[in-house]
């Protein structure tokens, strides 16, 4: 592992336990167990380490996602369902508790999202190449980051069995079986 990402990892775990509010540049070297100096070379500032920090995790979700997208069967919106697995897995960095804290921070400095930007952009194209109604494939995505909201703040309404259905009903309307049914009745 790289010297950058282990004070990345590091940095990480001090937002896990101490909380965004927490983070200084002193306390990622002594979490790290470098000298601040050595946090300094590759971060100079503590927005640059958050930055690192959303693009890290970023890089981790969409490399999940890719996981997905390989070993989902071929059919219609393969990227979209990729997302919605990415969505529901446990092991996603939306599921971090750090990725939580870093919204925070990200809301009284929206400058730090600038990492993501390219990672959004790309995403966006893959979901809409890949489908075959690119405004359903739209609407699941920006109902999974609702969700991942929802799990943000603890809402009460999305328990395992409503999470459930969502994502059923979301694969359900990316493979057609929704309009399907329309064209029944």
């Amino acid at each position: 592992m790289s010297t950058r990402d282990h004070i990345i990892n590091s940095a990480l775990a001090v937002v896990r336990a101490q909380g965004v509010a927490s983070l200084t540049l002193d306390e990622a070297a002594r979490a790290a167990g470098i000298s601040k100096g050595g946090v300094l070379y590759h971060f100079k500032t503590k927005e640059a380490l958050i930055q690192g920090m959303v693009a890290h995790l970023s890089d981790k979700c969409v490399q999940l996602q890719q996981r997905h997208y390989d070993v989902l069967p071929q059919g219609p919106n393969k990227w979209a369902r990729a997302l919605v697995a990415t969505a529901f897995d446990a092991e996603a960095p939306t599921s971090d508790p750090a990725g939580c804290a870093l919204l925070a921070a990200i809301a009284t400095n929206p400058s730090l999202l600038e990492p993501l930007e390219g990672t959004i952009s790309e995403g966006f194209r893959r979901l809409t190449e890949d489908s075959d109604d690119p405004d359903m494939a739209l609407l699941v995505a920006l109902a999974m980051d609702g969700l991942w909201l929802h799990r943000l703040v603890g809402s009460p309404i999305m328990n395992d069995s409503t999470r459930d259905r969502v994502r059923e009903r979301a694969l359900a309307l990316l493979s057609g079986v929704e309009a399907k049914e329309q064209e029944k009745v």
